[in-house]
């Protein structure tokens, strides 16, 4: 009988475990969690989508799975906010007044804790995107009427990926909260407090789940995963993956929309 040789795994969402259409197989993955939990094995959600549009994503499934949402800002155990990071109010402003100065074609999606916030101005087309991935954001005339007790966790902004290293120092050399900028590649930056990513949150729950990162499994295909890939002993990239991230792992998954996710899963669970 061949051992599986992880206890815990990562998935990213968007081009990993969700197809093109934004769906996966719900039976499917059913009976491969099943077959985890059998083996002692946790599964780990690891996003850069907003912990309201995951519990929906997972609603059949939230007593059995764990959750990384905002790229690493929200942890979630058991159905509940175990650990988040999140800007000063007064850091989250200037920095959105900063983007809006420096990159004014960007469009902006602030998250909160419990909701997200985008101007009445933007386009319908980004209005509708957003309003999938957040599902209770509030539009504003202003972004200065978000509320001072509002807790800033992300900028979600659309604008060209390459605008995300110029972003980072530029804000960074003028202020001491500072800032981390990554992309999974489709045309958006995500803004979060410097040292928030998905290898930050992994690495707390193998602290909770008495594990090391090589008893962990993580899958992704953008650059938002990079950190995620580089501490797991056992990295995949989906086929379909940024160039950069497939060359960083150690192995490569058939595509997300072949659920490859879970076909590398099925593949390690039927070795047992």
């Amino acid at each position: 009988m061949t051992k599986i040789p992880f206890k815990a795994v990562a998935v990213d969402m968007d081009g990993t475990f969700m197809n093109d259409d934004l769906t996966y197989d719900h039976e499917r993955f059913d009976k491969v969690l099943t077959k985890l939990h059998e083996h002692h094995i946790h599964f780990i959600v690891s996003s850069g989508r907003p912990l309201s549009r995951l519990q929906r994503d997972f609603a059949d499934f939230l007593d059995r799975i764990d959750m990384i949402a905002d790229n690493g800002a929200i942890l979630v155990r058991d159905n509940n906010i175990i650990s988040t990071h999140f800007f000063t109010y007064s850091t989250g402003m200037a920095l959105i007044n900063y983007v809006e100065e420096h990159f004014p074609e960007a469009h902006i999606c602030i998250s909160g804790k419990d909701r997200a916030y985008l101007k009445e101005s933007y386009p319908t087309d980004f209005k509708r995107l957003m309003r999938f991935y957040y599902p209770n954001y509030i539009a504003v005339k202003d972004f200065s009427e978000i509320p001072a007790s509002e807790r800033i966790i992300k900028l979600t902004l659309n604008c060209p990926a390459e605008y995300a290293e110029e972003l980072e120092a530029g804000f960074n050399e003028k202020h001491t909260e500072r800032i981390h900028c990554t992309t999974s590649g489709f045309d958006d930056i995500d803004v979060m407090p410097y040292g928030v990513n998905k290898a930050q949150g992994l690495k707390y729950f193998l602290r909770y789940f008495h594990l090391t990162p090589n008893q962990l499994i993580a899958f992704g295909d953008g650059m938002n995963d990079k950190e995620m890939l580089e501490l797991a002993g056992y990295s995949y990239a989906m086929s379909n993956g940024n160039p950069e991230i497939i060359k960083l792992a150690k192995y490569k998954a058939p595509s997300n929309n072949e659920s490859g996710v879970l076909k590398v899963l099925e593949d390690y669970l039927d070795q047992k």
